[in-house]
């Protein structure tokens, strides 16, 4: 693969964040927005001898999806939180889509106020990734993996998420799959009864140092692992785990 062609797929990554940020329609052609409920049931936490009674607490999930990705989150920083981290987690769901499956999407994902120009940047970055890479870039290895979150604010209404995660891309059969560290500073604001993207902000890094002795798996050993649920949806959407 040519330079500018390894520069895009990494350009990729950063140009469809912004997409996340944007907004979510069903894809089957229903504008019903899933809305959290209470979970079915809850975790007791045990407390230690002399602590008082055991207090309960709810796991936070996503109360249905929207195109594949999550939706419907309690209106709580745990839930803005989670938000977060799972919409990083979307980004090879995202990446797999036609341009007017991801505009309608993106639409729905996003603030009212975001939405618009998130879509259309969206669409012109599809059309650019589609030149660089042909028309099979939606079938190259995408996997993003959320490592390390922290709420930098939260309020009833809005909230400031930072992820730190890891991209790993390339083409399955001749390669190189290559991985990008990246930082996500996600704002979300509570709108329509979910916590909506209305701003992204990414950065490079930090990034770590391969270990020496490690030596590089044959693309074709990542074409699996792409097939899997991300792990951070197990105990965080229903139906998966």
């Amino acid at each position: 693969m040519s330079r500018p062609k390894l520069a895009a797929a990494a350009l990729v990554g950063l140009l469809v964040v912004v997409w996340a940020v944007q907004s979510f329609v069903l894809g089957e052609g229903s504008s019903d927005r899933p809305v959290a409920d209470a979970p079915p049931s809850a975790v007791i936490v045990e407390t230690l001898p002399g602590e008082g009674e055991p207090v309960p607490a709810e796991p936070v999930v996503a109360a249905g999806e929207l195109s594949g990705i999550p939706v419907g989150y309690p209106r709580t920083d745990q839930g803005a939180t989670t938000a977060a981290v799972n919409w990083v987690a979307s980004f090879p769901r995202l990446m797999r889509m036609g341009p007017l499956r991801l505009s309608n999407t993106l639409g729905e994902l996003m603030t009212e106020s975001a939405g618009p120009a998130g879509v259309a940047e969206a669409v012109a970055d599809y059309w650019v990734l589609f030149d660089e890479l042909g028309p099979k870039f939606r079938e190259r290895v995408w996997i993003e993996s959320p490592l390390q979150t922290i709420a930098t604010s939260t309020s009833e209404l809005v909230a400031e998420v930072r992820v730190w995660s890891v991209v790993t891309t390339g083409d399955p059969e001749s390669g190189p799959i290559e991985s990008i560290w990246r930082t996500h500073l996600i704002t979300l604001m509570w709108e329509r009864d979910d916590w909506r993207v209305d701003n992204i902000t990414v950065v490079e890094g930090p990034t770590p140092v391969p270990a020496e002795a490690l030596l590089p798996s044959p693309p074709s050993d990542f074409e699996d692992v792409d097939s899997w649920t991300p792990a951070v949806f197990a105990d965080t959407t229903r139906g998966e785990g």
